[in-house]
């Protein structure tokens, strides 16, 4: 019996069928079929390695993410046509010079991706435009819709020699645009598996960190980065979803630490709190993990009131999840449960309903409860189309996910309580919010934590959810394993 084609890392890796990416390509020309004339054709362009500025080095390669949703393929600088009437799939691969094996190996026949990643043909980039008339293309539907919702930027229309013999659909391609976001939202059977996969390795990368981490202050914030990268290395993830962010004390406050101007690079304090949020990808699919806790091993009482209260927003809206729960109340709800939580420590004073009206909880959590989660951390589809964040003035914080969920759905449930020191500063300058605050309670719990998050990857179930992350979460289980 043939054996069909799949990706893997090696011996102890997830095997994925190349047989998932057909699949998509024939759900998603099943949504446009009718929508479309009959000789439209998909015509997609993959990503191309990127030199590091003037040499003659490249940063490191990662497939264009809805190339990758159809094709799987590892290989830059193709190009790809999907017939919409039949889902017939065309790849175009580059025609390498000889002196590429030189440097890089072998040279692959187009045979040998017709095998690999189970397309209908292959051919050279240079061919395209007769390959296209050979499909009867009339017109060509390419990712030119709207703005990505979290950057703001597009996708380039595609190049190629002969487009201008063919006609684009600019409505076409909106209905494009709309529809591979709507396909990538709801999670197939083998997309489950991968996610499944890159939680389980990263559960497992983290829970390495704590222990490492555990009782070891004078480390530098990096060190749990370097663990983290290397025990998903060992399990075939080479990279991560997102720049790893690993600060400690007052810097877990900094939502986006980890980056350039700040390389988790400072010295851990022995008592403080460490905030790891860290993600293993695998086949472009990536986890979004995070977790919070006392170098020590110990809660101390500020460290324990604030990781409780955050903890207690998450339990509540994960036994709330379903389809047709709408993400927006869930944020709400975790708000309010940490407002009544730290109300209760003595933080906030006042009615809850008040300082929901006022907004209050933006100061201590400026970003959304959670987002998509695919092929980019923060994925695709986190509003219907057609709709916006803005449209929703009530909601200042940056939410990422605003619609009402569906059985498939995979997204992430992260409530935090930060203390940021301009945010505080705002906050207490401000007579209508700072009447809530108890000052002196505030200093005594800004030091010893800095900031929390537990962030938790969940997949929306017929009836519920089920969790796909495998962490201690309960204060007593935390102590207990570190």
């Amino acid at each position: 019996k043939k054996r069909q084609p799949f990706f893997s890392m090696g011996e102890g890796t997830l095997r994925v069928p190349m047989a998932m990416h057909a699949q998509h390509r024939a759900a998603l020309c099943e949504k446009l079929r009718g929508k479309v004339g009959d000789g439209a054709v998909i015509f997609l362009q993959g990503g191309d390695e990127l030199p590091v500025y003037d040499t003659d080095t490249t940063f490191g390669f990662r497939q264009e993410s809805n190339f990758q949703y159809l094709f799987g393929v590892k290989e830059p600088g193709c190009l790809a046509a999907l017939r919409v009437r039949d889902a017939k799939a065309l790849l175009f691969v580059l025609k390498l010079g000889e002196e590429y094996q030189k440097w890089c190996g072998p040279i692959k026949p187009p045979a040998w991706f017709h095998g690999a990643y189970a397309v209908d043909n292959v051919a050279y980039t240079e061919e395209a435009a007769q390959e296209l008339r050979a499909l009867g293309a009339t017109e060509l539907l390419v990712l030119r819709g709207d703005a990505n919702r979290d950057s703001g930027l597009r996708l380039p229309e595609p190049d190629f020699e002969g487009k201008a013999d063919f006609t684009v659909s600019a409505a076409g391609s909106q209905l494009l645009w709309d529809q591979i976001n709507e396909c990538r939202t709801i999670k197939t059977e083998e997309e489950l598996k991968l996610l499944q996969y890159v939680n389980d390795v990263s559960s497992r990368a983290h829970l390495e960190v704590m222990r490492v981490a555990c009782g070891r202050g004078g480390q530098r914030e990096h060190l749990a980065e370097a663990t983290f990268r290397y025990q998903s290395m060992l399990r075939g993830c080479f990279r991560v979803g997102y720049d790893c962010i690993c600060p400690s004390g007052r810097r877990n406050a900094i939502l986006h630490y980890g980056h350039a101007a700040e390389p988790n690079s400072e010295a851990v304090d022995e008592g403080a709190m460490r905030l790891h949020d860290m993600g293993a990808e695998y086949h472009g699919y990536t986890a979004d993990v995070t977790c919070s806790f006392p170098v020590s091993g110990r809660f101390d009482s500020a460290q324990r009131v604030v990781y409780g209260a955050v903890w207690a927003a998450t339990v509540a809206v994960e036994e709330r999840l379903r389809p047709g729960v709408n993400y927006k109340d869930m944020h709400r709800l975790a708000q309010r449960v940490m407002l009544e939580k730290m109300k209760e420590a003595g933080l906030f004073v006042g009615e809850v309903d008040v300082m929901m009206a006022h907004g209050l909880m933006s100061y201590f959590m400026p970003h959304g409860l959670g987002h998509m989660l695919g092929l980019d951390v923060h994925d695709v589809g986190g509003y219907a189309p057609g709709a916006f964040k803005k449209d929703d003035p009530s909601i200042k914080e940056n939410l990422r996910l605003g619609r009402d969920l569906k059985e498939g759905m995979v997204i992430t449930v992260e409530p935090g309580f930060y203390f940021v020191e301009y945010l505080v500063e705002q906050l207490l300058a401000d007579p209508a919010c700072a009447r809530f605050v108890d000052r002196d309670r505030l200093y005594e719990l800004w030091a010893p934590v800095g900031g929390v998050r537990i962030e938790d990857d969940v997949v929306i179930t017929a009836d519920g959810c089920r969790v796909l992350t495998s962490l201690p979460r309960e204060i007593e289980e935390i102590e207990a394993f570190m």
